[in-house]
């Protein structure tokens, strides 16, 4: 099972696969004349692709186009093929070569529900066909969030700054994440767009868009704190400007109640899918954030491979932008990055935090900002594209990435 999705709105675009026309809502129809926008775009198009036809017909394991196409499907995404095929389930085993049987309700329902719905209007066959509409699904979301990250960026920086920060996200080292069966693309699009909406005051968008994140991923719920920052620093923080608008934010920790409470009448558990995550294979608990550091460290040539050293110097630079944030950015950008890390270090280890850094855009907006310098713009696009080739052929061979 797996999923990835292409989507096309205006000419910016996603550094992944797929991209298809459509046009309505979304922000500023002079994107699509842009070439500062389709160049960037065009070249993580192209990027993609290639990667897709090297893993897919050079790296994957030996077999038939159907086998070698499958494997595009790794860890987690076979376990939102799982919730779409059967549902949430109290102990699922995920698939026959994993040892582990945990339960499938750690995964969020925003994106597995979405491709069951684009399932009943594309309605392929299961395997493969959940694929496909991963695919589909996941470039979808990609391409929407481009758009409004190139139009978000605009609204303070240059037509040059916002592309090259396009570029950037296009070439992160674990861009594949944002082409794969993963969250991380509709994550993205979700939070992008939300703020996007924030600084243009239109907060019941922006209020439904953060409860759809909380529904996406588990940090979606924390977007109330830089968006109600944002919402403040708009009134110039005089409560007597206040308008009943705000509580539009309340709509993202009433959406995660709302799943809990599904949950805990489905399972008989208010809290479990903490105790999912604290199963046998995933050990992940909420502690301090510099305890999950210095275990990390503690640990760090026991983790296979180059994993554990990666994980973790890939984790400082995410500590040390977060805070260069909170000096260069709007303190609401700010905000986000710095909850956005404190969440990522605080259950246990640092696993995945390649992947879940992926999702903090104003990293990405600080990286554009250096990249006015020549040799950190040729060192920065030689090096994550080094990466995130890496990525690529380590993930199509069932490699563990991120």
């Amino acid at each position: 099972m797996a999923f990835e999705s292409a989507l096309a709105r205006e000419t910016t675009s996603s550094c992944n696969a797929g991209t298809f026309g459509f046009s309505s809502a979304l922000p500023g129809a002079d994107v699509i004349q842009s070439k500062f926008l389709f160049r960037p775009w065009l070249l993580g198009l192209l990027l993609t692709l290639a990667q897709l036809v090297v893993a897919v017909l050079l790296l994957a394991p030996e077999g038939p186009f159907s086998f070698r196409y499958e494997s595009l499907v790794q860890h987690d995404g076979f376990w939102f093929g799982n919730i779409v095929d059967r549902g949430y389930q109290t102990i699922v085993p995920p698939v026959d070569h994993k040892v582990m049987e945990v339960s499938n309700v750690a995964f969020f329902p925003l994106y597995p529900y979405l491709i069951r719905l684009v399932h009943h209007i594309i309605p392929l066959k299961r395997d493969s066909g959940w694929l496909s509409l991963g695919i589909i699904v996941s470039n979808t979301a990609l391409l929407i969030a481009l758009i409004y990250f190139y139009r978000l960026m605009r609204l303070d920086y240059d037509r040059r700054t916002a592309a090259r920060a396009v570029l950037y996200l296009c070439v992160f080292p674990t861009t594949l994440f944002l082409s794969a069966v993963y969250s991380e693309s509709l994550f993205l699009a979700l939070v992008i767009s939300a703020f996007y909406y924030a600084r243009a005051a239109r907060w019941l968008s922006a209020g439904a868009l953060t409860a759809a994140a909380a529904l996406c991923r588990p940090p979606g719920v924390l977007l109330i704190i830089p968006l109600a920052f944002e919402y403040l620093s708009q009134k110039e923080f005089q409560w007597h400007r206040i308008k009943p608008d705000c509580f539009a934010l309340l709509l993202s920790p009433l959406a995660l109640l709302g799943h809990l409470t599904l949950l805990r009448w489905r399972f008989g558990s208010w809290n479990v899918i903490s105790k999912a995550e604290a199963i046998t294979g995933w050990n992940r608990r909420l502690t301090l954030p510099w305890n999950t550091l210095l275990y990390s460290l503690q640990h760090i040539g026991s983790s296979i491979g180059y994993h554990g050293a990666f994980e973790f110097v890939f984790t400082t630079i995410l500590i040390a932008l977060a805070i260069f944030a909170c000096f260069r950015l709007r303190p609401s950008y700010a905000i986000y990055s710095i909850v956005s890390v404190l969440f990522i270090t605080s259950w246990g280890d640092l696993k995945s935090a390649p992947r879940f850094g992926l999702v903090i855009f104003p990293i990405v907006i600080l990286l554009a900002l250096l990249g006015h310098h020549k040799a950190f713009n040729r060192t920065y696009l030689a090096l994550s594209a080094i990466l995130a080739a890496v990525s690529m052929v380590v993930f199509s061979q069932w490699g563990w990435v991120a």
